[in-house]
């Protein structure tokens, strides 16, 4: 969903504000962005068909589309294990988010995120023990720039 909040602006105001401000700070520290294609495939399936493909070229010219691959599968299938005793309940759709959650996040991991940002607490905490999981920042990264001379 950050995708979403941060590039199509699309809703909750909080959130859209606060995804903002993570891609504001991502890019003056010119970060690597690893976004899994998990992550890019879930993003398509609102697009319309013929925009895909040029909407896949924005995504590859500004981030890293890392592949689910043969050696994230079983750092996938860990998470699965450490995830479905918390996570998997009466939801008919909780084994559908656990699953897409062990994926993206095994995908980031094995491809070198050292930090993993999601609005999800459920993800987040998924994600500790193999990369520093965040929230989305609760104030802007240039909230004090200027302030005391320096910017």
């Amino acid at each position: 969903m950050t995708l979403v909040w941060g590039i199509k602006q699309v809703g909750n105001r909080d959130y859209l504000r606060r995804a903002r401000w993570l891609f504001e700070e991502l890019d003056r520290d010119d970060a690597r962005i690893i976004v899994p294609a998990v992550v890019v495939a879930e993003y398509l399936t609102n697009v319309p068909e013929h925009l895909r493909m040029g909407v896949l070229a924005e995504f590859t010219g500004r981030f890293f589309v890392a592949p689910f691959d043969a050696k994230c599968a079983p750092v996938s299938a860990r998470l699965w294990q450490k995830g479905r005793r918390g996570r998997v309940g009466r939801n008919p759709g909780d084994r559908k988010c656990l699953r897409a959650d062990t994926l993206i996040i095994a995908t980031a991991y094995v491809h070198g995120a050292r930090e993993f940002y999601s609005g999800d607490a459920k993800c987040r905490k998924l994600a500790e023990g193999l990369m520093d999981p965040k929230d989305l920042p609760d104030i802007a990264p240039d909230l004090f720039a200027g302030a005391d001379g320096e910017g």
